[in-house]
């Protein structure tokens, strides 16, 4: 009989516990229960960089024996403790997957020793957890009155299964990122598990009444236990899945053909106020007492039709704050978009300046599209990329032998441009003797190709841009005010993103989208925590910088969606609030509450969220006064 509940008390914490440290407690109980034992630990085994196994517990015995073991428990345990160290009765558990009992542990040559002051050691049994035919973690326990037999290795069976189950399910939930596809029927099903364990647990029995439900199925269909408790699971069903549902289970008791057990599928839940909502759904069957026991794990996946109903919004958003392929409806964005039009309705040479990443070269694409010159090509040239002699001829191209290496003709970027638009960036940069023949170039709209006296007509249009002061350089006598007057016919000056953070979530949203079609990740909308991080940065390198960090945060993501620690280190650790005169301790304050508030007050979610550790998020809920 204490086998017996042991057992059932194990199973109700695999079935109602969210909390992975809760969990694994749980089951540790019921371990030390079932062996008699004093001690003992459940861990998951992993390779380290060398393929060398080592463990990291989920659950261990506080057996402290002094000051700095106490503090050394206490600081790494909720996080896991790792052991390296395969010259001992554990490690030899881990490297040939096999049981050890060790009734005589001080003369046990597989024993390691153990650190001075380390509590008695009186017997050990270490067992593998294995899943899907290999080990994925062990459990110890240690100092079982009679010593430790084969009888007790068998009755503990079914529990080391129980515990195999957890970790494997957790693991899957660490490689969730990996597509559907490529997973395997067992790993998708494990995954069905997880997730719903995060979400709602139904077991019924073979008629189809429920025996329990957990909490967060009493909150997703609006009911309490009591109400569902001894009613038909088709309470929860809407048409026409309720009158499916009775023949699908006695089918599969009469014939065992199933065509929903271990299956996982999407299909609609009917919550008490008569709503119909889409949830992914999993059967799975178990045995007690020679019945059968269904365990359904379902995940409601309202959110995800709201995330892609929010994303066809923002494509929405995005349509309307475009221009071009700029982005963005901010006050200073919208007078951008109406000084292009004023300027592309002429044919004057136009001056753009803008810092680094700005996009000063969206802005003259914009120009050249808005006007009668559309149709013509339009020509981008980075001046500060070219040396002197180089630039002079790409510009106005050369005559065969006019220097050495001219084995032939060759056209410059303004015959090029011919009845378009030639773009000069970085037009600060050019030496003063290209200032010359560029001057004479926008005068007399003619050319004179390297190493020919004649000038050639050109019909082209000029548009330059730099991210320099051009008055500064007139006054230190690097830049000629002639050409500077002649370029700056039309001016515009594009806003720096800092002056224009309205618009950073649209701009990130979008970039996110480009990384979906370039990785082929289903990547969730950003999340308010790191939406505010990026709201907060000062971005000294512009859009050019956003759209890099939206790059990087989704090439190192491992799942779904982007944390905080999945952004650039720059931006992760900068002093954010302080243009809003707050506090670096009450940003974070605020990025937790926002977490939570985003996880619906999960905090283990809302931790890996933030990319803290849970123990580390736990004492800054504490330290902050969060409730």
């Amino acid at each position: 009989m204490r086998l017996l509940g042991a057992m059932t008390r194990a199973q109700s914490q695999l079935i109602g516990t969210v909390d992975r440290q809760q969990l694994f407690d749980g089951l540790l109980d019921a371990l030390l229960e079932l062996g008699d034992s004093e001690y003992g630990f459940i861990g998951e085994t992993h390779l380290n960089e060398e393929g060398t196994v080592y463990l990291r517990t989920h659950a261990i015995t506080n057996i402290a024996w002094n000051e700095y073991t106490r503090k050394h428990f206490e600081e790494n345990a909720p996080n896991g403790l790792e052991f390296h160290n395969l010259k001992t009765l554990f490690g030899h558990v881990m490297t040939e997957g096999k049981p050890v009992v060790a009734n005589a542990p001080a003369e046990d040559p597989r024993r390691g020793g153990l650190p001075l002051g380390h509590p008695e050691l009186r017997s050990f049994l270490g067992l593998p957890l294995h899943s899907a035919g290999r080990m994925i973690g062990m459990v110890g326990i240690a100092n079982r009155p009679d010593g430790y037999d084969e009888k007790l290795i068998e009755d503990l069976s079914p529990f080391l299964q129980t515990c195999a189950n957890a970790i494997f399910a957790l693991r899957a939930d660490d490689e969730r990122n990996q597509a559907v596809n490529e997973l395997s029927d067992e790993q998708q099903r494990l995954h069905a598990i997880l997730d719903s364990a995060y979400e709602a647990i139904i077991t019924i029995d073979q008629s189809g009444v429920i025996e329990s439900i957990n909490q967060q199925g009493e909150q997703m269909f609006g009911y309490s236990g009591e109400e569902l408790v001894g009613a038909n699971v088709s309470t929860l069903m809407p048409a026409p899945y309720r009158l499916e549902h009775d023949s699908y289970i006695s089918n599969y008791l009469d014939t065992g053909d199933s065509k929903v057990i271990g299956q996982g599928r999407e299909v609609l839940g009917l919550k008490r106020n008569g709503e119909e909502f889409p949830v992914h759904l999993t059967i799975t069957e178990t045995k007690v007492k020679d019945t059968a026991l269904f365990i359904g794990m379902v995940k409601d996946l309202s959110e995800r039709d709201q995330a892609d109903e929010k994303l066809r919004q923002l494509q929405r958003q995005l349509d309307k704050s475009r221009f071009g392929q700029m982005i963005g409806k901010s006050p200073p964005m919208q007078n951008l978009y109406r000084v292009i039009n004023d300027v592309a309705s002429g044919d004057w040479t136009v001056l753009i300046e803008g810092e680094t990443g700005s996009g000063k070269e969206l802005v003259a694409r914009a120009i050249h599209a808005a006007s009668q010159r559309s149709k013509g090509p339009f020509v981008a040239v980075n001046s500060g990329a070219l040396t002197d002699s180089l630039l002079g001829s790409q510009l106005f191209g050369h005559r065969r032998g006019a220097f050495s290496g001219a084995i032939k003709d060759q056209l410059g970027y303004f015959q090029a441009a011919e009845g378009g638009t030639l773009f000069l960036d970085e037009i600060g940069d050019i030496s003063d003797e290209v200032q010359i023949s560029l001057l004479r170039a926008i005068e007399s709209a003619e050319v004179a190709p390297i190493g020919q006296v004649d000038t050639q007509q050109i019909d082209v249009r000029i548009i330059a841009a730099t991210n320099r002061n051009l008055a500064d350089t007139v006054r230190e006598g690097t830049f000629r005010s002639d050409l500077l007057y002649r370029l700056r016919v039309g001016r515009i000056i594009v806003p720096a993103l800092r002056e224009r953070r309205q618009d950073i979530p649209l701009l990130a949203e979008a970039f996110l989208a480009e990384m979906r079609l370039a990785t082929g990740k289903a990547m969730n909308p950003l999340a308010n925590p790191v939406m505010h991080l990026l709201e907060n940065y000062t971005w000294p390198g512009n859009v050019r910088e956003l759209k890099s960090a939206i790059q990087f945060a989704t090439i190192h993501c491992r799942n779904d969606s982007i944390s905080l620690h999945d952004l650039p280190p720059e931006i992760q650790h900068q002093e954010v609030a302080t243009l809003q005169g707050a506090s670096k301790q009450s940003s974070l304050e605020q990025d937790i509450v926002l977490a939570l508030e985003q996880t619906g007050g999960n905090r283990t979610a809302a931790a890996r969220l933030l990319g803290m550790s849970r123990a580390t998020f736990y004492r800054k809920l504490k330290d902050l006064g969060i409730k």
